[in-house]
């Protein structure tokens, strides 16, 4: 018997309140997607808008991301606005109390999910589309398998 870890499963932050809890993932974040990063509790909000779907139908998917495991080697410009992040961990579930269709904020409906990062890393610069493009694509694969 093995005892590797399971592989992460890359998939995008909006899918994430779909994923059971436990569940090892990858995703891209983007911290205006750093959009806010509090020290005091160790958690790191992410965004990412995909599909434009989401953004039209007024709705957004936060990722709720916990570091204090890698608080000794994060570097401050993770967890700056603007930068994007590969964030691998594992889903701890939505903060929305069971609601998966989220909270109404204003006109948007957020939801929240908490992740527990075992690792982030710079993503550099990104070209998004080819990114969401190679992702989508990927997860398509996968599906029919």
């Amino acid at each position: 018997m093995s005892t590797a870890p399971l592989p992460s499963q890359l998939v995008f932050l909006t899918d994430l309140p779909s994923l059971k809890e436990r569940s090892k993932v990858r995703f891209l974040g983007w911290p205006s997607s750093v959009t806010k990063y509090s020290s005091a509790t160790g958690i790191l909000h992410l965004e990412h808008a995909y599909p434009a779907s989401t953004v039209k139908d007024n709705r957004s998917v936060t990722a709720l991301v916990d570091v204090d495991l890698l608080i000794g080697n994060l570097k401050a410009t993770n967890v700056q606005a603007g930068e994007w992040v590969n964030v691998i961990g594992y889903v701890q579930g939505d903060t929305s109390d069971g609601n998966k269709d989220g909270m109404q904020a204003g006109n948007k409906v957020v939801v929240e999910v908490k992740v527990q990062a075992m690792m982030l890393w710079s993503a550099g610069q990104v070209e998004l589309r080819e990114y969401e493009k190679s992702v989508r694509k990927r997860n398509e694969i996968h599906m029919l398998r």
